[in-house]
This record gives structure tokens, sequence and C-alpha cells, in this order.
């Protein structure tokens, strides 16, 4: 019997019906449930959970708010990493709790087997149909798959054939696996099919803005929308998919550009504003840029195929762009990025290690923040002290690693104000209950419409000076007063 053979009878015998697969989960498991798992699994999960009375769930990342809204008798839920708006009204009810965890040490106890160490038993994973050797791929929202398939006792899959094949460390092989479920996960939605729709039915002064979103919104974004965004207003939608951007933001991205140099290593979270970083020219001008990254943002695979980003000067993966995740880039980067060698997705365990990231050739890392207070914290997770708006995410980690890069540089960029200016979001100290999500220890740059505080190797003083200088105007002197009385 060939190899081939072998690998097509393993996947054959775990080839099971949805509902038979569902039946691998039993009273007692803690089920793990992977970003991007589409709306038809959790219906699946949500009945076994039902049949079971009671199904403890940990989820990663936004879009899983199905398994969010039953009962708190019916298990517990809990979220790893990133909340999301779609999760956060779970959170805020207490129906869902957060692990506060990182990327850099999510495996460290299960792994160096500490008894308090804590996996699910059964990892619920979407991957591609096998290959011709009997491998499959977990697509460009990669995450923590294949980390959980290593760990977990069951992992069942549910194969995607129009999943956007990747390179670099996302193989398994089918006899890693407990279980493949086939045919559940949506079809490729058919964009010329939705450009038509619009162009039929669309309002005339909306046609050209709704094909150009087209072009950009990512296919499962647009497959929930593709039957009514004809009808859409193109403003609503070019704002929830972070298309706009805005006068702060821009300033914002003219300060940043005069700190990139050439050769920097860049990583870029996806938050708000620096997910608007690479649209808004921040590194128009650089040459020979490397990416060392978690998730993309627009524009920044465009940034490769204009030459700019060329990972030639990179220490970790030179010639290669690399992140756990695609998630956050447009339709546009993906298409470059399908099958294409340049770019490289690795497990966070491994990519996001600050000692790992810190190697690198001017590492320069570039995160959002809700708020900073005089003395350099930053809190990136929650307002009005502890109502969580997002998890960590991996800025710790990036942040961490730019800051031990004897070259590197760890920047913060947030917008000076917030609730149409009511607000600074500089302000003399945190509310009781803040989470801090970057400490004033490692505080180095930090970046608003107004200017650029460098805050590394100054006293509290001094810091509280050079946030003062980058807040809105409107609140400079209050921001002064308190300084005053807190740190003379």
């Amino acid at each position: 019997m060939t190899k081939k053979r072998d690998w097509q009878s393993d996947y054959e015998q775990r080839l099971l019906e949805p509902e038979a697969a569902m039946d691998l989960i039993e009273a007692g498991d803690w089920v793990n449930v992977n970003v991007g798992t589409p709306a038809a699994i959790t219906v699946l999960l949500n009945a076994r959970a039902e049949a079971l009375g009671s199904l403890d769930m940990r989820m990663l990342g936004p879009g899983l708010e199905p398994l969010l809204t039953s009962d708190r008798d019916a298990g517990e839920r809990e979220i790893e990493i990133f909340i999301g708006e779609p999760a956060r009204p779970s959170h805020d009810t207490q129906r869902a709790t957060y692990l506060p965890n990182t990327f850099m040490l999510g495996m460290k106890a299960f792994d160096s087997g500490r008894e308090e160490a804590r996996m699910p038993d059964v990892n619920i994973v979407v991957c591609s149909a096998p290959n011709e050797a009997g491998y499959v791929h977990f697509g460009p929202t990669h995450w923590m798959r294949k980390a959980y398939l290593k760990r977990c006792r069951k992992t069942i899959a549910f194969v995607d054939p129009n999943l956007m094949p990747v390179h670099g460390d996302v193989w398994a092989h089918v006899n890693e696996f407990t279980a493949f479920v086939e045919g559940v996960t949506a079809p490729a939605v058919d964009v010329e099919a939705v450009r038509t729709r619009i162009i039929e039915e669309a309002p005339p002064e909306n046609r050209d803005r709704l094909l150009s979103i087209t072009n950009v919104i990512v296919r499962d974004r647009l497959a929930p929308i593709q039957d009514t965004i004809a009808q859409m207003d193109p403003a609503v939608l070019e704002k929830a998919l972070n298309l706009v951007i805005d006068p702060a933001a821009q300033k914002i991205a003219d300060y940043l550009r005069t700190l990139i140099r050439d050769g920097d290593t860049i990583q870029v979270g996806i938050g708000q504003p620096s997910s608007l970083m690479f649209e808004a020219g921040a590194f128009d001008d650089a040459k020979h840029l490397g990416l060392h990254t978690e998730l993309g943002s627009p524009g920044l695979a465009r940034l490769w195929a204009r030459g700019i980003l060329d990972n030639s000067r990179k220490s970790i993966h030179r010639g290669k762009a690399v992140a756990v995740a695609w998630s956050g880039c447009d339709a546009d980067d993906l298409d470059i990025i399908r099958d294409n060698p340049a770019f490289e997705l690795y497990d966070p365990s491994y990519l996001l290690n600050p000692a790992l990231i810190a190697q690198n050739h001017q590492m320069t890392s570039i995160n959002s923040a809700i708020a900073v207070d005089l003395i350099g914290q930053v809190a990136s997770e929650d307002r009005y002290g502890g109502m969580m708006v997002n998890g960590t995410g991996g800025q710790p980690d990036n942040h961490m690693g730019a800051a031990l890069c004897p070259t590197g540089r760890a920047i913060i960029v947030l917008r000076a104000t917030a609730l149409g200016g009511a607000v600074s979001k500089i302000v003399p100290k945190h509310d009781a209950g803040t989470l801090i999500t970057i400490p004033r220890y490692l505080a180095d740059t930090v970046i608003t419409e107004f200017g650029i505080a460098r805050l590394m190797d100054k006293n509290h003083r001094q810091r509280a000076e050079e946030l003062i200088r980058i807040a809105h105007p409107d609140f400079r002197e209050e921001l002064t007063k308190e300084a005053k009385a807190l740190w003379g």
C-alpha cells in the first residue's frame, strides 16, 4: 500500500457527519473554540451543549457571540487574549470571564508540567482539505490552531475547501486529528456576483463607493452582507471597516514617519489608530523594512508589492514577512499574500516571544492605547476603571520585544481625545481599577496628533511635561495643575 493510500485511509476513517463529530465531546470535557469559527459550527456546539446540559468553552477573539448568549448554567465561557465588540456584552454582564493570558506565556504552565496547568480537552478548528501528502493547513487566521492541536486530547477539524493557501509553519498531517467534518463551512463568496448586484441595484450615487469597498472587504466579512450590500450606506460601511483616515490619524502617521528608519523591522497592531498607519503613509519614505508582527492591517502587503517592505535586513526570518495571522489585512492584501512564499505564519508562542522579537534589526513596535497617564502607564484594555473593551492581544509581547531590542523602539499611538473631544486620553492618573497593559518602566515613545513624547530615560516630572505637550490644548492647563499636585 502506498503512503498516499495510507493517509487517505486514515482520513476516511476520521471523516464523520457533523452530529457524530459532536458526540466526541463528552460530559465534563472543556472545549477550545478557535478564532474564525463559522456560525454553522457554533450552532452545532450550542446543540451539543444543550444535549449535555453544560459545556465549558474557551474561545479566542470576536465573532463567537452565538456561544456567549446561553445561560450561565450552561457552562463556563472563558475568553482568551481578545474580547472584541461582539463578545463585550457577555463579558459586561458576567456571562463570560476573561483569561489574562499572553501569547508568550500562554502554553508555559502546560508545557512545563505545572499542577495548575489547564488545557482544554477538545480543540475545534477549521482547516484546508488535505494535499497530496495528507497534510492540511490552517489558512490566514492561523493563530493558535496548531498550538492547541499539539496539546489537546481531541481535535475536531471542519474542512473548508476554499481556505486561502498560506506558507509557514501551518501544516499538520491528517493522522494528528481525531475527526474531520466536511460540508459545514460556507461556500466561497462570488465577489463578481456581488459587484453585479451593486451595479444593478444600488442608488447611482452609492455605486462607486460600494464597488470600491468590495475590493478591500475580506470575503468572510462580505459573506453576511452580500445580499444586502447594494442597499447599504457606503459611509457607514467605510467607518465600520476602518477605511476612513481621519485628520488626527493622518497627523499621527506624519509624526510616526519621522521616527521610521531604513531597515526597521516593524510590528503594527490592529487597534485604532495603529491599523491606519500603512494607508496613511507612515512608512512610505523608508527603505528595506522588515515585518515581524502579530496581525495585518490594510495596506501591509501592498507595501511589499511596492518594494518598501523587502525584509532584506531582518535578523530573524530574513527575506520573509512573518506573522501569527493575516487577520486585519484587506482583500487586496490577501490577494497578494495568497500562496506567496514571501509571507509566512507561525505559532504565537514562538513568534511573539520577546526574546526572539528583540533579536530583530531595529525592532519597532507600533500599537494603540485607550489612555496613557502622566508617568507613562499605558491602558489598552478597559475604560472607566475596569470595564474591559478588549484584552491584551499581543501588545505586551511585541512592546517588550521592541523595548529589549538594543536598537529598537516601542511606540504607542493614540488620538488625544475621545467622545468627540470631550475626554482627554492623556490623563493625570488612571481611574481606580484600570488594567495597566504596559507598565511605566517599559514606556518608550507616545504619539498623538499633537506630537511625539519621548519617555525613556525621563523621570516622572519630565514624563508629565512630555505628555502634556502632546495632549489636546483644551486639557493642558488642567493636566499641568494635576501634574504639579502629583509630582511637584
